[in-house]
């Protein structure tokens, strides 16, 4: 029966043709149901993006940053880095410097003594290690009282002294020869300004003197002071020593420069990069 057969063929091939359909609309389904039921992903900015688990091997003897006590173990070998030295350290000559620094001031004829170094128990950055007291300085010009100090801080005073404050001491009428330079300030250990607290002082360290004023064998001295530019022989005198200072000294400030400075001249030796020097 031919027909028949082929009829039956024909229902075959439609059942399975439906069945094929129905089987993947089955499949199908789950995968639509958990997309469709799926929460959604919270969106993380690309500059916050979650970085990814460490996995337990890469964990292992890594300590948390956060936690106190927990740095990093030395590297085989490795040594602590060491602690920078106090500025007296820093700036303390070599021997044959200070041989060299002790001679100059022996040529210029200033009078001094090298005395024991100078250290603070209850504040380390302060203190001279090669310090000298200078009683005098070139011409026989007394500087008073006696001022302790680096060689170096010395060595710019007595040629400043020498170069110009006498020849200008010279130019005043009825003063006769400079007798004195007073000071109110040599090694102290302090802050700037005199402030409790803040940077460090050059005082402190030997690198600065406050001049206050200059006497003379004869007639009245020169206090250093805010002047009224009356075009005095005082006022002119005045401005040439604080002028020229900065020629021996990076750092010159006097009256005008703030309150703290107004009676005296602040001189002192700091060494600055590209020899910068501020002269106010």
């Amino acid at each position: 029966m031919p027909p028949a057969a082929a009829a039956g063929d024909r229902v075959s091939q439609s059942g399975g043709m439906w069945g094929a359909v129905l089987v993947a609309a089955l499949v199908a389904f789950p995968v639509v149901a958990q997309e469709a039921d799926a929460p959604a992903r919270p969106e993380v900015p690309p500059e916050t993006s979650l970085k990814p688990q460490a996995r337990p091997a890469d964990r292992a003897g890594t300590p948390d940053a956060d936690e106190p006590g927990r740095d990093a173990p030395l590297a085989a070998g490795q040594a602590l880095a060491p602690e920078t030295p106090p500025k007296p350290d820093r700036i303390a000559m070599g021997t044959a410097e200070l041989a060299a620094c002790l001679a100059a001031l022996d040529l210029l004829g200033v009078q001094y003594q090298t005395i024991a170094p100078i250290s603070e128990p209850e504040d380390a950055a302060c203190g001279i290690r090669q310090p000298v007291e200078v009683s005098a300085l070139p011409g026989g010009v007394a500087l008073e009282p006696a001022g302790q100090m680096r060689c170096e801080t010395a060595l710019a005073l007595g040629q400043w002294v020498q170069d110009f404050v006498i020849p200008a001491a010279e130019r005043l009428p009825e003063r006769g020869a400079l007798a004195a330079i007073d000071q109110g300030s040599s090694y102290i250990c302090r802050r700037r300004n005199s402030q409790p607290d803040g940077k460090l002082s050059e005082h402190a360290v030997g690198n600065g003197i406050d001049i206050t004023g200059f006497r003379f064998a004869s007639g009245a001295p020169i206090p250093i002071q805010p002047r009224e530019r009356d075009g005095g022989m005082a006022e002119a005198f005045q401005d040439t020593v604080r002028a020229t200072a900065c020629l021996h000294f990076t750092t010159v400030l006097g009256p005008g420069t703030d309150a703290t400075h107004s009676d005296h001249l602040h001189l002192d030796v700091i060494a600055r990069s590209s020899g910068f020097r501020l002269c106010q």
